[in-house]
């Protein structure tokens, strides 16, 4: 059993350290509800947006969705580039680990396959984790890394991700992209999921939909000039919804992290305590008999 002393130190350093880590908690379960609050604002405009374009190109007959190329499909499909948001800062659970272990999984897939893959990474997690030689030696190349993204994702940061993905799939680098991000469903829960994203696939839409495509509407100008307009902002908005979703799926994993730690640290120190108790009984206990054995000695 370890002395007094070790223990007094051992309890003091974990009550520093449970204050660190209710501090983290307090600050992410305060930014957490900011971005809930900004994530429900942005849904609606998200699926209003998928709507709109989803009756503009279902005005387009298959010649005018080929001559747009971010609507063309490729006949080959040999190369894949994966955009995979993670996040700069760790101690956010099995955040980072989940996305790391989905896109490992993605990547094993394609190239049993036997297709090339291509990666474009967003946090340092995601950089320190596939920029390793296991990888490189395996033929998956790092086109481009975005690190120390703003705490709140904006626009400007998901136009330049989106500049680059659509650069490598207008250039041929790639032929097909996908993003690997996470889906915020609640505070305790959020799923990893992989999306289409170049070149940008029909959305199914329900039957029952009262959505649908008029054909007495007219456009002005024509549909493929709207659709040519509206490609890029579509394309940006598709990058800062899965921010967004990833964003505020870290920041309810690193609460519920710090949650946990301070709950640990708490039953840690009552136990440093029963332990400190029964050091110090022992101690007493043993300063008793050595003075009741000195004083029968003298007798």
């Amino acid at each position: 059993m370890a002395n007094q002393k070790e223990i007094r130190v051992k309890i003091a350093s974990t009550k520093k350290t449970m204050k660190i880590t209710s501090a983290m908690k307090l600050v992410a379960a305060a930014k957490v509800n900011k971005m809930q609050k900004t994530l429900v604002q942005a849904r609606p405009y998200a699926a209003k947006i998928k709507e709109i374009f989803t009756n503009l190109e279902a005005s387009l007959s298959e010649d005018q969705k080929n001559s747009i190329p971010l609507l063309a499909t490729r006949n080959k499909e040999e190369t894949i580039l994966l955009v995979i948001i993670s996040s700069d800062r760790g101690l956010c659970g099995a955040y980072n680990t989940n996305i790391i272990k989905a896109t490992a999984k993605r990547i094993d897939e394609l190239q049993a396959q036997a297709k090339k893959v291509k990666l474009i990474t967003v946090g340092r997690k995601a950089k320190t984790a596939f920029n390793r030689d296991s990888y490189a030696n395996r033929g998956v190349e790092v086109l481009e890394s975005f690190l120390n993204l703003s705490s709140l994702p904006n626009s400007s940061e998901a136009s330049l991700i989106a500049e680059k993905a659509m650069e490598a799939f207008l250039s041929n680098e790639a032929d097909k992209v996908e993003i690997v991000s996470t889906k915020f469903i609640s505070l305790v829960a959020s799923s990893v999921q992989l999306s289409n994203y170049l070149p940008i696939e029909k959305p199914k839409v329900d039957a029952n939909s009262k959505f649908t495509a008029d054909p007495d509407v007219l456009l002005e100008p024509s549909a493929t000039a709207i659709v040519d307009t509206l490609l890029p902002m579509y394309t940006q908005n598709l990058i800062y919804q899965a921010l967004l979703e990833s964003t505020t799926s870290e920041l309810a994993a690193r609460m519920t992290a710090m949650s946990n730690a301070t709950k640990n640290a708490k039953e840690f120190i009552n136990k440093l305590v029963l332990a400190y108790n029964k050091a110090r009984q022992a101690g007493i206990t043993q300063e008793i008999s050595e003075i009741v054995g000195g004083a029968a000695a003298l007798e």
